[in-house]
């Protein structure tokens, strides 16, 4: 090889892609990161316009899915994906042949992914979406539960998820409010949960997951944002980030 692959890094998360970026940098003689990208339709956009050798594409994105992201590109680009999903389900990813970075990245794993690029010269492209997405379906469609877990030391308490009004990170932590006005600390992320709560639970911003079935009121706001009024006993008022607006529009059939 006798140029770097030229590369774009798409992720809704400012803090994923300063990751990535940090990571490749050690890789600067076999990759060059030419931009980024924190939706799937600027993902469309850049990788349209810069034609780059590789991307490293987020799944879930707030707009579009890194699937649907694939499906409009042609020519496609090598792709790997990062993903969140749990170990699991990255059986999925092999069956299609398909490279992947579990999230948090590993550097040793990064590295396996640049090996795999300068043995090969390029990945498989010849990607399966449907196929894939139905086996991701098939492996969510068993998780039915009711309630969310909260362990606090050796107790366990329940959450109803009818119960739950919203779900907000702060800082390190994520937290659970109720409709009584209780506050309950989780030990799982709020990406991480996003994947396995229910449909009524929707991301209104990268801080909230809030849950349908206890909306009051919607607002336009400012900057393209909508405010939320939650059915609890504070009236929680919660404010949508500008990347969701197109999502929540479409979603909410505003």
């Amino acid at each position: 090889m006798s140029q770097p692959y030229k590369a774009i890094i798409v992720d809704d998360e400012p803090a994923a892609r300063r990751l990535m970026k940090n990571l490749l940098s050690e890789y600067t003689s076999v990759i060059t990161v030419i931009d980024e990208a924190s939706n799937g339709r600027e993902a469309i956009q850049k990788i349209e316009a810069l034609q780059p050798d590789l991307v490293f594409l987020d799944i879930q994105m707030p707009d579009l899915t890194g699937f649907e992201v694939i499906e409009q590109l042609n020519p496609k680009p090598n792709i790997i994906f990062t993903t969140a999903y749990e170990q699991y389900a990255i059986k999925a990813f092999e069956t299609f042949s398909i490279d992947y970075l579990l999230k948090p990245i590993k550097e040793e794993r990064l590295k396996q992914s640049i090996e795999k690029i300068k043995q090969f010269g390029q990945l498989n492209q010849s990607i399966d979406i449907s196929g894939l997405q139905q086996i991701i379906k098939q492996i969510q469609s068993p998780q039915k539960s009711t309630a969310l877990a909260i362990k606090t030391g050796d107790r366990i308490t329940l959450l109803r998820y009818e119960n739950i009004v919203y779900l907000e990170a702060q800082d390190k932590y994520v937290f659970a409010f109720t409709a009584d006005g209780q506050k309950y600390i989780t030990d799982q992320s709020l990406s991480a949960m996003e994947e396995k709560l229910p449909s009524q639970f929707y991301r209104i911003q990268k801080s909230y997951i809030i849950n349908r079935e206890r909306i009051k009121e919607m607002h336009r706001h400012f900057n393209g944002r909508y405010l939320f009024v939650m059915d609890d006993k504070t009236g929680s008022r919660l404010t949508s980030g500008r990347t969701y607006h197109d999502s929540i529009k479409r979603d909410f059939d505003l």
